[in-house]
C-alpha cells in the first residue's frame, strides 16, 4: 500500500510578525517579573548578612573570653600576633564560617565588599579634636586593641562594631583593618568620633519605605536610600570585661592574671570567667571574675587575710 505524501504548506508555522509579538509579550512579562525577583534575592542576601554578623559577633565574644584579649583594629584582620591579633584571626577558631567568609561578604570579590571592625573606647580624657563635637562623650577609635597588663580605663564602657555591605556595588567609606597608617589616620580625623557614634546608634528601619544611611565617613554617596544593604553589629564590652580592684593592698605584694608576670597591685581589667591569683608571699587567694567587678580586700588582722567580694 502506498502512503500519501505529507506536504507542509506552512499553514502551521509562525510568521515573523507573530514571533515579534510573542517576544514583545515576553519582554513585558520579564520587565514586570524580574525586578521583584532581584529584590527578593537582594533581600535574602541582606537577611543572610545580618545572620552572618550575629555569628561572627558570637565567635568574637567567645574568643575574647577564652583568650583574654580584644582584636586590634590597627592590625591586619588575619594577624595572629599574640596580644595584637586581628579580628578575623580571633573569630575563626570559634566560628562556623571559614576565614574568607568571615572577612568578606562576597569571598570571590574582595576589592570593595570587605567587612570592617571598629573598636571604640570611652572613659579617657576628652581629646582636643572631640571638643568640636559636644555631647559625643569620649567615643573614639584607639589604635591598639589590648593593654597586656590589663590597665585599660574605660574598657567596660567600650564596644566593638562590625560593619558590612550586602550589595557589591555599594562600598564602605570606612577604612579596612590593613595594618597600615590608613586606619589610624582615619581614627584621628575630626569627624571620626561622630562617625563611630553614628555607626553605634544606627538602626536599620524604613521611613516611608526608605532606608537611610548618610554618614559619609561610613558610606559614600551611592548609598542614598539604600540603607537596607548596610549591616551593623554592636558588641558591648560590659558583659565581657570585669574590673578587678585591690583595696588596702600592700605595695610590695604581687599578683598574676592568667599567664602574665607578677605585678604590683593596681586596678586592672580581665575577661569575665578569668581566674585572678593573688600572692602576698605568705597567703594566696584565687577568685574567678564571674561578675563585672571583683574586689580583693587585704586585712592583715583577719583570717583569711584576703577577702573577695563580687
Amino acid at each position: 500500500m502506498r502512503k500519501k505524501s505529507q506536504i507542509r504548506d506552512g499553514s502551521n508555522s509562525f510568521t515573523l510578525l507573530e514571533m515579534l509579538g510573542v517576544l514583545a509579550v515576553m519582554a513585558i512579562l520579564a520587565s514586570v517579573a524580574v525586578p521583584p525577583m532581584l529584590r527578593s534575592l537582594q533581600n535574602a542576601q541582606s537577611v543572610n548578612e545580618d545572620k552572618n554578623l550575629e555569628e561572627i559577633g558570637r565567635a568574637l565574644c567567645e574568643a575574647i573570653q577564652a583568650e583574654g584579649q580584644v582584636p586590634n583594629p590597627g592590625a591586619l584582620a588575619t594577624d595572629t600576633t599574640d596580644g595584637s591579633k586581628g579580628w578575623v584571626a580571633m573569630a575563626a577558631p570559634y566560628c562556623s564560617m571559614a576565614s574568607d567568609a568571615i572577612q568578606y561578604v562576597f569571598p570571590g570579590r574582595t576589592e570593595t565588599e570587605r567587612r570592617y571592625y571598629i573598636l571604640t573606647l570611652s572613659g579617657l580624657p576628652l581629646a582636643p579634636s572631640l571638643s568640636l563635637y559636644p555631647g559625643l562623650g569620649n567615643y573614639r577609635v584607639p589604635t591598639t586593641g589590648w593593654d597586656p597588663t590589663g590597665n585599660w580605663p574605660g574598657i567596660q564602657t567600650s564596644f566593638l562594631v562590625l560593619i558590612s555591605s550586602s550589595k557589591p556595588d555599594y562600598p564602605l567609606a570606612c577604612p579596612a583593618n590593613s595594618g597600615t597608617a590608613t586606619y589610624t589616620t582615619w581614627a584621628d580625623l575630626p569627624g571620626s568620633p561622630a562617625a563611630v557614634l553614628w555607626a553605634k546608634n544606627w538602626v536599620k528601619q524604613a521611613v516611608n519605605g526608605v532606608y537611610s544611611a548618610t554618614e559619609t565617613q561610613i558610606v559614600d554617596g551611592s548609598w542614598t536610600d539604600k540603607g537596607q544593604f548596610l549591616h551593623v553589629k554592636v558588641i558591648p564590652m560590659n558583659s565581657l570585661i570585669a574590673n578587678v580592684v585591690f583595696t588596702t593592698a600592700p605595695a610590695y605584694k604581687g599578683m598574676s592574671i592568667r599567664k602574665q608576670a607578677a605585678e604590683n597591685f593596681s586596678d586592672c581589667y580581665v575577661t569575665i570567667e578569668s581566674t585572678v591569683d593573688v600572692d602576698d608571699g605568705v597567703n594566696t587567694e584565687s577568685a574567678k571574675a564571674s561578675f563585672s567587678s571583683l574586689n580583693f580586700t587585704y586585712d592583715p588582722k583577719g583570717l583569711p587575710f584576703w577577702k573577695v567580694t563580687p
